[in-house]
């Protein structure tokens, strides 16, 4: 059979809390094979002090080789580079995050120079991984500062009908993601499809929506993503 997924792996918005869901980063944990990294947002930030149950559920996702990046919110260009850099800072020095993830990054051409700033401040704050989520189709020079950029943030309907613009096709895969949330259950494996169909190398797939889509690790997602890469493994 056919792999529909060839290369796909999972970018993990766990914007659940390890004390209300601990069950969820257990299973991060055991599908670790299949990821590509995990964002930890303690409160839309790195916060004003510890959270101290965060510590060994990100120690445990690194133990087993998964890479975890923390969330920061640029307001649109907004907030100062080095205001984002403290707080990339404070991740890595609280919870030894690899990587950040700028979230409501813009994506015109006049607020680039911006956030290479924001890059470069996170890259010397020691978060050499940098995730930024444009959530659309951004200029392509976003493209060129990030390790993983986020072109698609938004819901099942309006994903079926996305397209992808050729010069994305210019880069490899891996070099983009996508978060689709409101996915009805029987239509994970159509999304995860699309998905790889749109030259995307990770993504993550929810059931979930309103203000917080992404508070949940659904059984679905990972359970086709396993079986296509078991049936790749058995047709190659």
């Amino acid at each position: 059979m056919t792999n529909r997924t060839p290369g796909l792996s999972l970018a993990v918005p766990a914007y659940f809390h390890p004390v209300v869901a601990p069950d969820a980063w257990e299973r991060l944990v055991e599908f670790a094979r299949v990821m590509r990294f995990v964002i930890v947002n303690v409160h839309n930030g790195p916060g004003d002090t510890v959270d101290p149950p965060y510590v060994p559920v990100i120690a445990a996702l690194q133990a087993a080789g998964i890479r975890t990046i923390g969330y920061i919110d640029t307001d649109y260009g907004s907030r100062d580079p080095a205001l984002i850099g403290r707080e990339a800072r404070t991740y890595r020095e609280r919870y030894g995050v690899d990587g950040v993830f700028m979230d409501q990054v813009g994506s015109d051409l006049d607020k680039l120079d911006h956030y290479a700033q924001c890059v470069v401040a996170v890259k010397t704050a020691g978060t050499p991984f940098v995730v930024l989520n444009p959530g659309a189709e951004p200029h392509p020079g976003y493209v060129d500062l990030a390790n993983v950029t986020v072109t698609f943030e938004g819901a099942w309907d309006t994903y079926q009908e996305l397209a992808v613009p050729d010069w994305m096709r210019k880069y490899p895969a891996k070099r983009f993601c996508h978060l689709v949330h409101s996915v009805p259950g029987p239509f994970f494996s159509e999304a995860l499809h699309l998905a790889a169909e749109r030259h995307v190398g990770s993504v993550f797939v929810s059931d979930g929506s309103g203000a917080n889509p992404w508070d949940r690790f659904p059984d679905p997602l990972v359970t086709e993503l396993v079986r296509s890469r078991e049936q790749a493994g058995q047709s190659g």
